[in-house]
């Protein structure tokens, strides 16, 4: 990171490791995610976030800050932007402690990572770079069913409809943090109350045809680090984050061919196999979708749930193409290598569907796909 780049260096909100986690919510304000934890002589913990909190299903509100950190990577203060991007995704954070002679002297915020970034951007459109087709709830749907689908889906935040399909709000298991930690009588009457009492109701969108860059100060804007794509009818065609752009940030400037990264919960000896796995589809597919890109993986086990001593993982995939086309696809199933098969099976199916509308309206003129589809029968 230049001289020039350091602007982006911003302030922290921070806490002692003693202090119970009850004295402590009230400190989640607006755009207050990430909570630095430090103990005596200054000596940096970790973060205490909102995301963490709100994903739990039993805290004990008296319980000590220090108790509750997540570990995070630090960045130096000439960090490249890749590096930062790398390190916030890596541990799905929306920021990174940046270190100066060993101690924090701030913070770089996603946001402000992209936006220093913007020229990586080019002319890219929204649709480049988009996940389609959202997860969503209706307003109807409960605070505590809508976590499961949170979790089930291992998702951040999800628009939400009318019986109409029509967009109404956004929310995310933040917005709940005050309910999860309540001490009131009344706490699962809650639970049971519609999400439309708790959601966002002034949703910042945009249209697939917006350039990425003019996202970039809406995103600042918005409350949930994502942005809805709406269509005319104002109903949500995708979704695009503040992660979705960091991935492109996060390849480095010298990369070729297609840049892939894992992020999450694949232990060591298993990196090797798991790339090896997306590797295949892109180049069985790269004369269709691409000869450069980025391939992400994000694997989330789940310790807790086994079948025949295979944990249970939640994989989500996403390749970014330098024909600017963008697939997403998430699965569970027990043991990585089963949850990417299903996903990369997905992302395969899509690909070949787009291929055979391509061929039906007559817009490759080329005779090879068709034999190759007769063979494969």
């Amino acid at each position: 990171m230049s001289d020039k780049d350091s602007s982006i260096i911003t302030k922290y909100v921070s806490v002692d490791g003693n202090k119970p986690l009850s004295k402590v919510v009230s400190m989640f304000k607006e755009k207050t995610r990430e909570i630095l934890v430090f103990e005596e002589n200054d000596v940096f913990l970790g973060y205490l976030t909102k995301r963490y909190v709100t994903h739990q299903s039993k805290i004990q509100p008296e319980a000590k800050v220090s108790s509750l950190i997540k570990r995070v990577p630090t960045v130096q203060k000439d960090s490249a932007p890749d590096v930062i991007a790398r390190a916030i995704l890596s541990e799905k954070i929306f920021s990174v402690p940046v270190v100066e002679n060993g101690k924090v002297i701030g913070v770089i915020r996603d946001i402000d990572l992209l936006r220093d970034s913007e020229d990586i951007f080019g002319s890219k459109k929204v649709k480049e770079a988009m996940t389609k087709q959202p997860i969503v709830v209706t307003s109807d749907t409960s605070v505590a069913k809508f976590i499961a689908t949170c979790r089930t889906n291992n998702i951040s935040r999800t628009p939400v409809v009318n019986e109409s399909n029509e967009l109404v709000g956004i929310m995310s298991p933040h917005d709940t943090t005050d309910l999860i930690l309540s001490k009131s009588p009344k706490k699962l009457d809650m639970l049971s109350t519609a999400v439309k009492e708790l959601m966002t109701q002034e949703v910042v969108t945009c249209t697939e045809n917006d350039f990425l860059i003019e996202t970039l100060v809406k995103l600042d804007s918005a409350d949930h680090k994502a942005l809805i794509v709406v269509d005319k009818e104002n109903h949500p065609v995708g979704i695009i984050t503040t992660t979705d752009l960091l991935e492109t940030v996060s390849m480095p400037p010298e990369t070729e061919g297609y840049y892939f990264r894992v992020l999450g919960d694949v232990d060591d000896s298993d990196m090797e196999p798991v790339i090896d796995m997306g590797v295949e589809v892109v180049k069985k597919y790269a004369d269709i979708i691409g000869t450069s890109g980025q391939l992400f993986i994000h694997a989330k086990a789940i310790p807790k749930r086994k079948f025949r001593g295979e944990i249970l993982y939640q994989v989500r995939v996403r390749i970014s193409t330098n024909k600017g086309k963008t697939y997403v696809s998430r699965s569970d199933g027990y043991g990585v290598f089963g949850a990417l098969a299903v996903a990369l099976d997905r992302i395969e199916r899509e690909i070949v569907s787009e291929r055979e509308l391509e061929i039906q309206r007559g817009q490759t003129g080329s005779e090879r796909y068709i034999l190759e589809e007769i063979e494969e029968l």
